[in-house]
């Protein structure tokens, strides 16, 4: 059944995609408001993008960015950004495009949430590392006072919540994604001593040997090298 979905949806995106091009070769514009996208009703009136955002329709995405379309402009009169309804529907890989595209990750719902609020709230918590890794505040605060953190709990979002309570234990999102790193510089810092007790061996990769026991490489030449590694938690995923 997943399968026959999948196929469906990508005829309607492609369908949606040759619709849009069609429109801007006539001269239209791909900001302007519709109460009918693709022949779909839209309440409060929404623009192409983010129809296709909260669709996960990336490929008529990457069309719609490469001609121009404003990533800040979805439903303006709910305050519902493209970037905000990719987080209320769980795309990921649609967030990911716009905030790679510059969509602002701060900007706030009419009822005061921000894409991180509606993302933990889903317990969606890659999406939630997602946003912070660009720039997400977790402090930031809903018009109710509540911090995302705080709305997971409320929702019994277990996940999301975890994630958001490590961050905070961290120090931030920042103190978080470094915190491998940190500790292998702790551990190589630590390496004589293990040694001296038996507790470590040399290792077998004579480049590893010499990166963490080499007493000609210093600790800054060390951490310098470290800052070039990614561990999952600085792409969005724990």
């Amino acid at each position: 059944m997943d399968g026959w979905l999948n196929v469906e949806e990508r005829l309607l995106e492609r369908d949606f995609l040759e619709e849009t091009v069609q429109s801007y070769s006539e001269g239209k514009d791909l900001d302007a408001l519709q109460h009918s996208v693709f022949n779909i009703f839209v309440l409060h009136g929404e623009t192409r993008l983010s129809y296709a955002a909260e669709r996960n329709w990336c490929k008529a995405l990457r069309w719609l960015l490469r001609h121009g379309a404003d990533v800040h402009v979805g439903r303006p009169q709910i305050l519902e950004t493209p970037l905000i309804r990719a987080a209320k529907r769980r795309r990921r890989e649609a967030a990911l495009l716009l905030l790679k595209a510059g969509a602002r990750v701060g900007d706030r719902t009419a009822v005061g949430l921000t894409a991180l609020h509606l993302a933990a709230s889903r317990n969606d918590a890659k999406m939630c590392a997602l946003l912070m890794t660009h720039g997400a505040a977790p402090e930031t605060r809903s018009s109710e006072g509540e911090t995302a953190g705080g709305i997971a709990r409320r929702y019994a979002s277990a996940d999301a919540a975890a994630l958001l309570a490590a961050v905070a234990a961290a120090g931030g999102w920042v103190a978080y994604a470094f915190a491998p790193r940190a500790a292998l510089l702790a551990l190589r810092r630590d390496l004589p001593r293990l040694r001296g007790r038996g507790r470590a061996a040399p290792s077998t990769d004579r480049t590893y040997e010499r990166l963490f026991h080499d007493p000609r490489v210093p600790d800054d030449v060390f951490a310098h090298v470290l800052a070039y590694w990614r561990s999952a938690r600085d792409y969005g995923v724990d």
